[in-house]
């Protein structure tokens, strides 16, 4: 059974798995879904909302270091920096799950679809339904690219049109690499300049994500100068 229904984006992800998990109470008894089935699947989305909330906390953090490090490095001569970033502090774990927790919820979802009491409108309110908005061109899609610098750091502004977001590839002088991807715009590349007084050349691509996967064309290829 193909799996429209099913969010990818892992912050997205959370939210269908926690939705889910919060109403199937509502129909177990419909669907001869055991307390023990319940309650695994809520036990999969905590943990998984747990582990989510975590990563946002470190990808934070990590962002900070490169600010400080930025600071370091080109900062004003001679004073001292000893405002080093606050380490995370993380949420405490919740009841271990095993390992494929996606698997089980299709498994689980795909057990509801099949019951003879199945309707659409269950399935809009668990969140196992394909979204009815409007229809996105994954085929000619083309993201449209911006290169400003703000702040001493090249900017890439983008709009996403109800796509989930880039995946950015960058030249810098030995050929197109995957640099990173990007779910909010406007995207920060937060690569190390060149070495004080030398200048080079950045180029970048990107293409839109949609479920997952990379969909439509390349954007065009815009370039900037950098000097350190």
């Amino acid at each position: 059974m193909k799996r429209y229904y099913l969010e990818l984006n892992d912050e997205k992800f959370a939210i269908q798995l926690g939705n889910f998990a919060s109403k199937i109470d509502l129909y177990a008894t419909t669907f001869g879904m055991t307390p023990e089935e319940t309650a695994s699947i809520k036990a999969d989305a905590v943990f998984f909302q747990w582990g989510v909330n975590n990563i946002k906390k470190i990808e934070t953090y990590k962002r900070n270091w490169f600010s400080f490090k930025k600071i370091l490095k080109h900062g004003e001569h001679n004073v001292t920096i000893n405002n080093f970033p606050d380490f995370p502090v993380l949420e405490s774990p919740p009841d271990v799950v095993a390992a494929g927790l996606i698997t089980r919820f299709t498994t689980m979802v795909n057990r509801i679809k099949a019951h003879q009491d199945y309707t659409t409108a269950i399935g809009q309110n668990l969140g196992i339904e394909m979204s009815t908005g409007a229809k996105i061109d994954i085929d000619q899609a083309k993201p449209i690219l911006k290169v400003v610098s703000r702040g001493g750091r090249v900017n890439l502004d983008w709009k996403k049109l109800g796509f989930d977001g880039i995946l950015i590839e960058k030249d810098s002088g030995h050929g197109f690499v995957v640099l990173d991807k990007d779910l909010r715009p406007n995207f920060i590349d937060n690569s190390p300049l060149p070495a004080d007084g030398e200048s080079t050349v950045w180029k970048y691509r990107a293409m839109y994500l949609y479920k997952g996967s990379e969909v439509g064309l390349w954007s065009d290829i815009v370039t900037v100068g950098v000097t350190g």
